[in-house]
C-alpha cells in the first residue's frame, strides 16, 4: 500500500525526509543566501483535501530553525471542505503560531488572502481570471488593504454577506505598504498538495513564456510545489516530497 496526497506529506514531514530534500535545501540556502524571504501560498485549513494547515506550520518552525529571517503566508480561505464561516479560527491559530515565532531574529506574518473560489485555486483552465486577480494580490500586492486578516475577513464579510470561498482578495499592509510583495531572490512554496487547483498558479510561477494573461513582472524566485500536481507535463519543476517510487 503507496502513501499518497495528505498521508505522503505527513509521513514526509514526521520523519524529516521533507527536509533533506534537495528543492527544500535549495529553497532555504536562496532565502539564506540572498536574505530574502521565504513566501508560503496556500489553503488555510484542516479540511485535508487540498492542505492541511499543520503541514504550514511545520514548515514555518522549521523555517525559523535553519535561520531564514522572514517568511510571509499568503492564505486562501476554505469554508468548502471545513464550515463555511470557520476561516477566523484558522487565521487566529496562525497568528497565534507566528506571534510564538517572531522574535528579534525572525519576523513572520500573513501577507495577502482571498476565497478559494476567487483567486488562485482556479482548476481545469475554466477561468484564468481568477488566478491573474490571485498573482496581482500574492505577488504584485494590488488590491484593498487591511491591517491584519482578521479585519480583512470580517469587513468583508459584513459588507458581502459572502461565505470564506467567495471573500474578495485583501492585502495586508502596513502604512499603505502592502507587507509581503513576492520580489526577485524570494522563495516560494505552494503547501497545497492536491493537485487539480494548484497548477495553473503553478504554472504562472514557473513557465518563462506565458500567455494566459499579463504578469505585469515576474519574480525571479525558487518556487516548489508540495507535490508534483503533473507528473506528464512536470508541473512543477520543483517540489518537496517525492511520489512513491
Amino acid at each position: 500500500i503507496y502513501s499518497q496526497g495528505a498521508k505522503l506529506v505527513n509521513e514526509s514531514i514526521e520523519n524529516g525526509k521533507l527536509y533533506t530534500s534537495d528543492t527544500w535545501k535549495e529553497i532555504v540556502s536562496n532565502c539564506n543566501k540572498n536574505n530574502s524571504t521565504l513566501h508560503f501560498l496556500g489553503l488555510l485549513s484542516d479540511g485535508n483535501v487540498h492542505s492541511n494547515i499543520k503541514h504550514l506550520i511545520a514548515m514555518l518552525k522549521e523555517t525559523k530553525k535553519e535561520g531564514v529571517k522572514k517568511a510571509r503566508i499568503h492564505i486562501l480561505l476554505d469554508g468548502r471542505d471545513v464550515p463555511a464561516t470557520s476561516a477566523p479560527i484558522y487565521v487566529e491559530q496562525l497568528e497565534n503560531v507566528i506571534k510564538e515565532l517572531n522574535d528579534s531574529g525572525f519576523d513572520a506574518a500573513i501577507a495577502s488572502g482571498g476565497g478559494r473560489m476567487k483567486i488562485t485555486m482556479d482548476r481545469y483552465e475554466a477561468n484564468w481570471g481568477m488566478v491573474k486577480l490571485g498573482w496581482d494580490t500574492h505577488v504584485l500586492g494590488r488590491g484593498r488593504q487591511f491591517a491584519s486578516a482578521a479585519e480583512a475577513i470580517n469587513t468583508l464579510r459584513d459588507e458581502t454577506g459572502a461565505i470564506d470561498q467567495d471573500l474578495d482578495p485583501f492585502v495586508i499592509a502596513d502604512g499603505g505598504r502592502p507587507v509581503g510583495t513576492i520580489e526577485d531572490g524570494d522563495s516560494v512554496i505552494l503547501f497545497n498538495f492536491r493537485g487539480d487547483r494548484a497548477i495553473e498558479i503553478s504554472r504562472a510561477f514557473d513557465e518563462e513564456q506565458f500567455d494566459k494573461f499579463d504578469r505585469v513582472r515576474r519574480p525571479d524566485v525558487v518556487y516548489a510545489g508540495m507535490l508534483q500536481y503533473d507528473g506528464d507535463l512536470k508541473i512543477p519543476k520543483n517540489f518537496l516530497v517525492t511520489p512513491p517510487h
